[in-house]
């Protein structure tokens, strides 16, 4: 959740904005995160043997449906240092722009996307996803892995991105939800947690994103409860980072930033192992005519 692909610019009371906490957190997740650069949680199937082989299946989990092939282009909506982008042009060959708010991030993901032979097909834009800097109808697909969750008004964004999809494209979001349950007060409480951690809005309730989707123009309206998938990579940061936090110093900006990302995790790993959050794939299509 969060994972380096922020959208608005407010922190949580008494916390820094999430593009500054997001800009602390820029070399300590590259150096961190793999080659895969893949701030994100992984999918597990039932022949799914590794994380990178989880991350990875949660990519394409992400584009499933979307027919990408070369010649279609695709927005990632806060893609932070764009390990998405650059594994969506090497797998399918499509031209894919990073949208961040996080202005540091432009310059890294530019110079990794070079470096992974990707350039050509992949470009880094600083900007706001609740104001998408782009005309109508210019993409087949936006995605937004576990970056939605920032939008403070879902229905405004998913308007805009009716707008800059081409006639019969899709919206596809990998996304950690409530699952409806009631909260009880100390669940509220790793909820408030989480949200300072990775200085996102509360987040909203699965259902209600399916009704902004109708309300916004969007068709063949999907969700995938994908809880057992996410469950084993959830586990593993939190095992990983039970075992590791005290190696990592908290003095310092980026040290602490980090520090308060990786409990922002754990949050959600409790949250989903009692029930109350939930992660899912949404998607919807803009009608074809």
């Amino acid at each position: 959740m969060g994972c380096l692909q922020q959208t608005q610019d407010s922190g949580p009371e008494g916390g820094t904005t999430v593009s500054a906490h997001y800009a602390a957190l820029t070399k300590p997740m590259v150096k961190y995160m793999g080659d895969l650069l893949a701030c994100h949680f992984g999918l597990w199937g039932p022949d799914t043997t590794s994380e990178r082989e989880a991350q990875l299946r949660a990519n394409n989990t992400l584009a499933q449906g979307c027919d990408l092939g070369p010649g279609k282009r695709v927005l990632d909506a806060g893609c932070g240092v764009g390990g998405t982008v650059i594994g969506l042009a090497q797998t399918y060959g499509v031209h894919v722009t990073g949208l961040t708010n996080c202005e540091p991030h432009v310059a890294v993901a530019r110079d990794l996307a070079e470096e992974r032979g990707v350039g050509h097909l992949v470009e880094f834009r600083h900007g706001d996803f609740m104001d998408l800097p782009f005309p109508d109808a210019c993409f087949d697909a936006v995605f937004n892995q576990e970056s939605f969750c920032y939008a403070p008004d879902k229905l405004a964004y998913l308007q805009g991105v009716y707008r800059v999809l081409k006639p019969g494209g899709r919206w596809q979001a990998l996304e950690g939800l409530l699952s409806g349950a009631p909260l009880s007060e100390s669940q509220e409480a790793v909820h408030t947690s989480m949200q300072y951690g990775f200085r996102m809005p509360p987040l909203v309730s699965w259902r209600d994103v399916l009704v902004d989707l109708k309300k916004a123009g969007f068709e063949e309206i999907r969700e995938q409860d994908l809880d057992s998938e996410v469950a084993p990579s959830t586990e593993t940061t939190r095992k990983r980072w039970t075992l590791s936090m005290f190696l990592i110093p908290p003095p310092g900006e980026e040290n602490r930033a980090y520090h308060e990302f990786m409990q922002a995790a754990l949050d959600f790993d409790q949250g989903l192992r009692e029930g109350v959050f939930t992660y899912r794939l949404v998607s919807g299509a803009k009608p074809a005519s």
